[in-house]
């Protein structure tokens, strides 16, 4: 990536939000996105505490994640 960029690579920005499924469960569809308009990129799914993802995430992203769960605590009603 260094020479691509002649070095000014610095990786991806994200941004993350906060939302909240007021949904039944049956409504998410992991095989059929859209409708099945859209390419499946996932097989199944589930809930799990916010406090657990970073575990569930590759090492490398896990400080990420760790501080999305801190930031976004007080929104699901938990405190890390």
């Amino acid at each position: 990536a260094g020479r691509t960029w002649k070095g000014r690579y610095r990786g991806q920005r994200q941004k993350w939000f906060a939302m909240r499924f007021t949904g039944e469960d049956d409504e998410i569809n992991v095989a059929s996105p859209g409708g099945g308009g859209h390419k499946a990129e996932f097989v199944t799914w589930r809930w799990e505490p916010m406090k657990n993802l970073p575990e569930l995430i590759v090492p490398f992203k896990r400080p990420v994640y760790e501080r999305v769960v801190k930031e976004f605590s007080a929104l699901a009603g938990t405190r890390i």
